[in-house]
């Protein structure tokens, strides 16, 4: 495999593992964020629907985006933003920001939903190896 495929495909392998760890870490630890941003339920509730409200705009603006670019650039740019709104949310205790990064978290995992399976298509030597 190129090194440039391989570093695609492991952009791609870091962001679904951050995402992943996103989905699974946030439900797990709600008091504990509560608490230390100094919100209520409502809040809380919130910046845990940001993310789907990113969805469905992303998702909107992704037909168009996806017509006029190039796949594998829409795809390199969606994992890269999507690393920076996971790290703002790790980074800031603004509340506006942690919103902001909520929502952009769901804008740019349109890529994973709507293109799932496209990134296969970077790598057509696989099916010549032998495992």
């Amino acid at each position: 495999m190129e090194n440039k495929n391989l570093s695609i495909y492991l952009l791609n392998f870091v962001t679904n593992a951050l995402i992943n760890f996103d989905h699974g870490i946030i439900p797990a630890c709600t008091t504990d964020m509560k608490f230390d941003l100094g919100i209520d339920d409502i809040g809380l509730g919130l910046m845990g629907s940001s993310v789907y409200g990113g969805l469905v705009i992303g998702s909107f603006l992704g037909t168009g985006i996806f017509s006029k670019f190039k796949t594998k650039r829409i795809v390199t740019i969606s994992v890269l933003c999507c690393i920076l709104s996971l790290s703002l949310f790790i980074l800031t205790k603004n509340i506006f920001l942690l919103f902001l990064s909520r929502f952009l978290t769901g804008f740019f995992q349109v890529r994973n939903i709507n293109l799932f399976g496209v990134p296969s298509s970077f790598f057509p030597c696989l099916d010549r190896l032998i495992w």
